[in-house]
């Protein structure tokens, strides 16, 4: 058995892999499904990938990718420590239990008629002129109006929350040092307004998901007001940057394909297979981090115990040995799913949500927004964390509707 010190080198913090990741994706995978990074190993062979997302030996590697940036102290370094990206074991089951009924194919159905009326409300905007910044105008606006009402903030600071939830994002990035700044703003903001939200909550329970995570804590579960801090935050965040830049990247997807553009508008029965494909072809995360608990072997390689082990999901969506032409485009395909939402206990919690409004919100698009076509270049956030347009300009031909 070799050593993952002997396993082909991938670099993916060079401009080579940034302007081209496949490419390099692609010529590993010639060599060996496991890669040797600047911080580990990666996995990109899609059988190897999905097995080890379910692998208990594999944990949360997220305190340390945040202590390998500088950051190793403090209330930012404890708030991360304490979400659900962060826990392994009997408190991840617990925090998780507390919210993931929320979160289930019944509840998310629940919201879509909520979901169609904000795509219509927030097209009206801007349809009859033709063109959008899809982003400033829908993505920053579309998914974290939908978390806020699951969990009960009002309108009126839902641009609040979307600006801090923008700053804390940096947090699962390789940008976290330089963008500091923006992660304390974001922190602090958040950590004021939930606050002093939790306590009007205490004062006056709705029927809120807040609501109900505080009177679990009262009904004698060990929820403590940290950890319950720590879970509003990481369910704003989570419920409205991954599913506004996955939104985004869709819409390029089809600017960039507009026969599939064309067919998703004549035929709205394929919303749900476009939404796999658009997760499958270009996820906004493209890697899901572990950290081996203990010795073990991946391939043909030994993998140390301390080791960070990246699950390129991205890689396993475009394995042919497990997709017939993984680089074409195609709403019509049947393929496997998409591993961009992860697997094993740190499935995302949020993926039947986000499916559901970007199958709501692509059905309507299709139809008000046709032969649609970009109308500049987008600006991209790096790769190396959350992926996904920081701008895109569209332009399209009004409907009239």
């Amino acid at each position: 058995m070799a050593s993952i010190d002997d396993a082909p080198f991938l670099n993916f913090l060079t401009p080579e892999f940034e302007a081209d990741p496949a490419a390099a994706i692609e010529a590993i995978r010639a060599e060996s499904p496991v890669a040797r990074t600047p911080i580990g190993a990666l996995v990109i062979e899609r059988a190897k990938v999905e097995a080890l997302l379910a692998d208990p030996r594999l944990v949360s590697s997220l305190m340390a990718f945040v202590r390998m940036q500088g950051l190793t102290e403090g209330p930012i370094y404890d708030g991360v420590a304490r979400s659900l990206l962060a826990v392994d074991g009997e408190d991840h089951t617990r925090l998780r239990k507390l919210v993931s009924r929320a979160f289930t194919p019944r509840s998310v159905e629940k919201l879509r008629p909520h979901m169609r009326a904000l795509t219509h409300e927030l097209l009206d905007r801007f349809a009859a002129t033709g063109r959008c910044e899809f982003m400033a105008d829908f993505a920053d606006h579309y998914p974290v109006q939908m978390i806020c009402e699951l969990l009960g903030v009002p309108r009126e600071d839902h641009d609040d929350f979307a600006r801090w939830s923008n700053a804390i994002t940096w947090v699962l990035s390789f940008e976290l040092a330089q963008r500091m700044d923006e992660v304390q703003v974001g922190f602090e903001g958040f950590g004021e307004y939930i606050d002093a939200f939790i306590a009007e909550r205490r004062r006056s329970p709705q029927d809120d998901l807040v609501t109900r995570l505080i009177q679990a804590e009262e009904d004698g579960d060990r929820l403590s007001h940290d950890e319950l801090m720590s879970m509003i935050v990481g369910l704003l965040f989570a419920g409205y940057d991954t599913t506004r830049n996955q939104l985004g990247i869709g819409m390029f997807l089809f600017a960039e394909h507009s026969d599939q553009w064309r067919l998703l508008g004549e035929r709205p029965e394929l919303t749900e297979k476009a939404v796999e494909e658009v997760v499958r072809f270009l996820g906004t995360v493209a890697v899901a981090p572990r950290m081996a608990s203990e010795d073990l072997v991946i391939g043909d390689y030994d993998v140390p115990a301390g080791t960070i082990v990246s699950l390129s999901t991205a890689a396993a969506n475009h394995d042919p040995a497990a997709y017939t032409a993984p680089e074409k485009f195609d709403i019509t395909a049947t393929r496997e799913p998409p591993l961009t939402f992860g697997g094993g206990p740190h499935y995302c919690l949020g993926a039947n949500l986000a499916r559901a409004e970007m199958q709501e919100a692509l059905a309507i698009l299709a139809r008000r927004m046709p032969d649609l076509r970009l109308d500049g270049e987008p600006a991209w956030r790096p790769r190396t964390g959350i992926f996904g347009p920081q701008t895109l300009p569209l332009a399209f031909t009004p409907t009239g509707d």
